[in-house]
C-alpha cells in the first residue's frame, strides 16, 4: 500500500509530499467545494479522495487513489444536486419534495454501474466496483489516459476519412448495441462522451441514470447537435434505441464531416442536413444513405435500431425508400428524407440496394451541381467546405495495418517552461515517451516547470523515443515578495508561490489595534531581501479581534 502522504490530491501522482505539486501545479492549501466530499476523504477503507474533476445533474466526480489496486481512479458520487444536501458528517441527505427522485435514481444507478461491471462488452469504461455509503451510492472507475473525441479531433485536422473512422467505431457501436439489448440506452452520446485512450481505442463514458438524458427534474445533461428531439421533452415523443441511433449518427457526422448539427429542436421547424460536395462525392454511399437514415428528426422516420445502422453503414443494407414528403432542397445542401417499411425476403433487400446504388449514382452525376456546393462555388459569399490537414494515424493508434510507422522520425518538443502534467497529457507528444529525471534550481523557469530535456528541441527522433526532463525547484537565491496586510492563507500562499518549503513558514502573532484584524502585521525577512528556498519565513499576525465594547 502507498503512502497517500505523499501523492498530490490533484493528480494522485507521488510528488513527495509537496505542497505545490510540481507535476500538475495543484495547490495542497486548495479545497473542494463545500457541497463534496472533503479532500482525503476515505471510502469503505480503500478508496482514498482528491480533488473534484465534474459535477452534473447526476452527481459529482473525484479523482481518487485505490489503496488495494495502488491505481488512480476516478470515483462517481450519486448526488443529485436539486435534491441533495451535504451533511457536516459527510453523509448526505434529501430534501422531503425530492425523496421519491432521489430514490428512484438511486436504484438506476447502481443498476446501470452494475451492469457495466458485469458486461465484457469492449468500449465501456472499465467500472470496477459500486457501493452504497453516507446514504447514497458510489462507482468506482480506473483512470483511463485520453481526451475526449472533440478534443482529438480539434486537434488532428478536423475529420478523419471514413476507412480511418470504421475500424475504430465498430466495437464502439457493437458495444452501444449490446447495452441497447438488455435495456440500457445511453441518451448522451456525443463527442464529449466518447473518449480517445492513449492505447488508441475508442470508449464511451457517461452511463447515468434515464432522467439525465432527458428533460426533467433533474438538471439534465445533453448535449446539443447530438441529442434527439425526443429527449427535449416533446410531447408523445418517448426515448427509445433510435435515440442512441441518432447520437451515434451524430456523432459520426462530426468525425466524417467535421461540423456539429443543428440542435434537433431545430431541425424539427427546418429538416436540413448541409454536407459539402468534398465529402459526398468521396463517403461510399452507403455511408451517406445510413446517415440520412439515422439522422431522420421525427423517431418514427428514423433508424429504429443499432443492429439495423450497422447494416446499412457497414453492410450497405439499405432499406427501400418509401415516397417521402416534398420538401425545399438548398443549393448548398443535401437533404434526404426517407421513411422505413420492414424487408420481407432477401430477394427484395437485395434488390432495392441495386435500385438505390443507381438512383444514387445518377442524383450524383446528373444533379450534383445542383444539390452540393461545389467548393469553388463562392456565389452566395459562403465557404461550403473549410481545408484541413489529414490527421496522423498513429496518433490513433494501428488502424492501418499497412501504414509506414517505423521508419518515421518525429520532431522533439521544445519543453522548456511546460508542467510534466502538460506534456504528458499532450495527445500531439504522444508519440514519445517522458520521464522525470531529477530537479535542480533554475533562475529562469518557475518552480514546477521543466527546465532540462535530455534530447534538444527540435531534434528528430523515432517513435517512443524516451526523453528524460529536470524540473525547476525555483530560484536558488530571489527577492523575498511582499506579504504585509495580506491574510495568513493569502501570504502563505504568496510565498509558497516564491518557493517556500511549507514548514518553514511560521506564524506568530503581534497585536495591533490600529490595523485590521488577522492580517500580517510584519515578515521576516523583509520586503526585497535575497534568500533562498530554504530560509525560515516569520510571519506576524494582528491578533486584534476589533473593539468588544462597541457592541455594549
Amino acid at each position: 500500500m502507498i503512502n497517500t502522504d505523499g501523492l498530490c490530491l490533484g493528480c494522485m501522482s507521488d510528488n513527495g509530499g509537496e505542497k505545490v505539486c510540481p507535476i500538475c501545479g495543484f495547490d495542497s492549501a486548495s479545497q473542494n467545494p463545500s457541497f463534496a466530499l472533503p479532500l482525503k476523504s476515505v471510502l469503505e477503507n480503500r478508496y482514498f479522495i482528491g480533488k473534484t474533476l465534474s459535477v452534473d445533474g447526476e452527481g459529482i466526480t473525484y479523482i481518487g487513489w485505490d489503496n488495494s489496486k495502488n491505481c488512480k481512479i476516478t470515483v462517481k458520487e450519486y448526488f443529485p444536486k436539486n435534491f441533495a444536501r451535504r451533511n457536516p458528517d459527510k453523509t448526505v441527505s434529501i430534501d422531503e419534495n425530492g425523496k421519491y427522485t432521489f430514490n428512484e435514481g438511486l436504484l438506476e444507478f447502481l443498476d446501470v454501474n452494475r451492469a457495466v461491471i458485469l458486461s465484457t462488452l469492449p468500449s465501456l469504461m472499465p467500472i470496477y466496483d459500486v457501493f452504497e455509503a453516507n446514504g447514497t451510492a458510489y462507482s468506482v472507475c480506473e483512470l483511463i489516459s485520453g481526451i475526449t473525441l472533440g478534443e482529438f479531433l480539434n486537434k488532428n485536422g478536423g475529420t478523419l476519412k471514413w476507412e480511418q473512422a470504421r475500424p475504430l467505431f465498430l466495437p464502439l457501436i457493437d458495444t452501444i448495441e449490446g447495452m441497447n439489448a438488455i435495456g440500457y440506452i445511453h441518451g448522451g452520446i456525443s463527442e464529449n462522451s466518447v473518449i480517445v485512450g492513449r492505447d488508441g481505442k475508442l470508449r464511451i463514458s457517461g452511463y447515468s441514470v434515464k432522467k439525465l438524458r432527458r428533460e426533467s427534474e433533474l438538471e439534465p445533461l445533453l448535449y446539443n447537435g447530438f441529442a434527439a428531439c425526443e429527449q427535449y421533452g416533446i410531447e408523445d415523443m418517448t426515448v427509445g434505441t433510435y435515440t442512441d441511433v441518432y447520437g451515434l449518427c451524430a456523432t459520426l457526422f462530426r468525425v466524417l464531416i467535421g461540423s456539429v448539427l443543428p440542435t434537433s429542436t431545430q431541425r424539427l421547424e427546418n429538416d436540413v442536413m448541409t454536407i459539402p460536395a468534398k465529402f459526398a462525392e468521396e463517403l461510399p454511399h452507403q455511408v451517406l444513405a445510413a446517415l440520412a437514415n439515422g439522422l431522420q428528426v421525427r423517431p418514427q422516420n428514423r433508424t429504429k435500431n443499432i443492429e439495423q445502422l450497422k447494416n446499412e453503414l457497414v453492410y450497405g443494407e439499405i432499406e427501400t425508400p418509401a415516397p417521402v414528403e416534398k420538401k425545399t432542397v438548398s443549393k448548398e445542401v443535401s437533404s434526404v428524407s426517407k421513411k422505413k417499411k420492414n424487408d420481407t425476403t432477401k430477394y427484395i433487400i437485395i434488390s432495392a440496394l441495386c435500385t438505390v446504388a443507381v438512383l444514387i449514382l445518377l442524383v450524383l452525376l446528373l444533379f450534383k451541381d445542383s444539390i452540393f456546393k461545389k467548393n469553388d462555388d463562392t456565389s452566395s459569399g459562403v465557404q461550403s467546405v473549410v481545408s484541413f490537414e489529414e490527421p496522423d494515424v498513429n496518433s490513433i493508434g494501428e488502424i492501418d495495418s499497412g501504414a509506414e510507422i517505423t521508419a518515421k522520425l518525429y520532431p522533439v518538443p521544445d519543453l522548456k517552461g511546460k508542467y510534466f502534467s502538460e506534456i504528458i497529457e499532450n495527445d500531439e507528444w504522444e508519440m514519445f515517451e517522458f520521464v522525470l529525471s531529477k530537479k535542480e534550481y533554475s533562475n529562469d523557469c518557475p518552480k514546477g516547470t521543466v527546465c532540462g530535456q535530455s534530447l534538444k528541441a527540435g531534434t528528430e527522433a523515432v517513435r517512443d523515443t524516451k526523453i528524460e526532463v529536470i524540473i525547476s525547484l525555483g530560484a536558488k537565491e530571489f527577492n523575498i515578495a511582499n506579504v504585509k496586510d495580506l491574510s495568513e492563507q493569502e501570504a502563505k500562499l504568496e510565498l509558497l508561490k516564491q518557493g517556500f518549503l511549507y514548514e518553514n513558514i511560521k506564524v506568530l502573532e503581534k497585536y495591533d489595534e490600529d490595523s485590521e484584524s488577522g492580517v500580517v502585521l510584519e515578515q521576516v525577512p523583509k520586503f526585497g531581501e535575497s534568500v533562498t528556498a530554504e530560509a525560515v519565513v516569520e510571519i506576524y499576525i494582528n491578533s486584534y479581534k476589533g473593539d468588544a465594547s462597541s457592541s455594549n
